[in-house]
């Protein structure tokens, strides 16, 4: 019986897992269209966006890992991790999280337009800038409490995993964020340390390795991604390769997270 855990054995087997699921993105691309089931198409087009980018940083990161450079792409794995998470929460929330991504979009466009208008830059091609203040003020004045709590969540990513129970991934998080910014662990990346317990450092040409935690964690957040989005195609034309790609790391058929019951 094959068993997930943190090997080599895992890591060979979630690149392949990781190869297949792209592969069978690619075929339903390339198809002759694709369908969402009716009940979801005001979520689909956003929804297709997240899995596509899920998918395709999942391959940058297997051949980036494969050339040793794993921990570069560090701020990839860790937006694909949260993209992944992200989609039941779209999907789940319908039409109120997709306004929850606009309110959350116009925030930070105009935090954007304020930076610029600060340095002395112009905006043109954001648009007028009256016109976008009175645009975003209206829009943000019409906010249900429901999509203001969807909003926050979506601004926050442990208020966002801890609302879908995923507080693992939420480590994975942290730990990516470590080599996202400017932080100590990206001041040792190219640094190896001289014997055990030892204050010297000895220089490196290439970056410290990532080990096989990486690989094994995109694996599993495409799983997760592509059961997500399976559930709002119509027909589910990806039930076969997700259903392999399970039993081939040896997971639980259904890893999509639910969200918890709120007190």
């Amino acid at each position: 019986m094959v068993q997930f855990t943190h090997d080599e054995a895992t890591a060979r087997r979630s690149g392949e897992v990781i190869e297949q699921l792209v592969a069978a993105r690619d075929s339903l691309a390339a198809g002759t269209g694709v369908a969402f089931e009716r009940e979801h198409e005001a979520v689909a087009r956003t929804a297709w966006s997240w899995w596509m980018l899920v998918t395709d940083s999942s391959w940058l990161v297997l051949e980036q890992t494969k050339a040793g450079n794993g921990l570069l792409v560090a701020p990839v794995t860790r937006n694909l991790v949260t993209h992944a998470l992200a989609l039941p929460w779209l999907i789940d929330g319908g039409v109120a999280a997709l306004q929850a991504v606009d309110a959350y979009g116009d925030e930070e466009l105009v935090k954007l337009i304020n930076a610029a208008v600060e340095v002395g830059w112009a905006i043109g091609e954001l648009g007028d800038e009256d016109r976008i203040r009175r645009d975003v003020a209206g829009r943000q004045s019409q906010l249900t409490p429901e999509i203001t709590r969807l909003k926050n969540e979506l601004r926050n990513t442990e208020t966002l995993m801890t609302a879908y129970g995923a507080k693992p991934s939420y480590l994975v998080y942290r730990h990516l964020s470590g080599f996202s910014h400017t932080t100590r662990d990206t001041g040792k990346l190219y640094l190896a340390p001289v014997g055990s317990g030892s204050n010297e450092w000895q220089i490196r040409t290439r970056p410290r390795p990532s080990g096989f935690s990486d690989v094994i964690g995109v694996a599993v957040s495409l799983v997760q991604a592509g059961q997500a989005i399976n559930r709002i195609l119509a027909g589910r034309p990806l039930t076969q390769p997700l259903q392999e790609a399970t039993q081939h790391l040896g997971l639980p058929d259904d890893l999509v997270p639910t969200r918890r019951r709120r007190r």
